[in-house]
């Protein structure tokens, strides 16, 4: 399977928690202290997934054949691009009268940049030593 390939599954994954988030919201399947956290925080999580392997998987599709090494930065500058959009959508938010600024949606976004690491770890190429 090309790496483009893998990239993609990962970031429609990360696009179907987020539907199935946003579904949850709509349904108000919020029972309990925990479940309401989870679908709070919930969209933070998943567009950071998503974002990131969406972006990774269009410049690997692009550019293909890169080693290791330029699999990483790419990997790094897509997480980033991420995190940075996601981070920047809170600032503007802390800005505004009309939206609603919360931290727990900062550490979500943060956690779901963490867990973009983890999955990079598990589907990106292994170099050759």
């Amino acid at each position: 399977m090309k790496q483009s390939t893998r990239y993609g599954l990962a970031g429609l994954g990360g696009l179907a928690l987020l539907t199935l988030v946003q579904w949850a919201r709509q349904e108000h399947l919020q029972h309990g202290a925990v479940l309401t956290y989870l679908i709070g925080v919930g969209p933070n999580f998943a567009a950071a997934i998503a974002i990131t392997f969406v972006l990774l998987g269009a410049w690997a599709e692009q550019r293909p054949g890169a080693d290791g090494r330029g699999e990483r930065l790419r990997f790094r500058v897509s997480a980033a691009i991420s995190g940075g959009g996601l981070l920047g959508w809170e600032a503007v938010q802390m800005l505004s009268r009309n939206l609603v600024f919360d931290w727990q949606d900062v550490l979500a976004t943060l956690a779901g940049i963490a867990v973009c690491f983890v999955l990079f770890a598990v589907i990106a190429p292994r170099s050759k030593a």
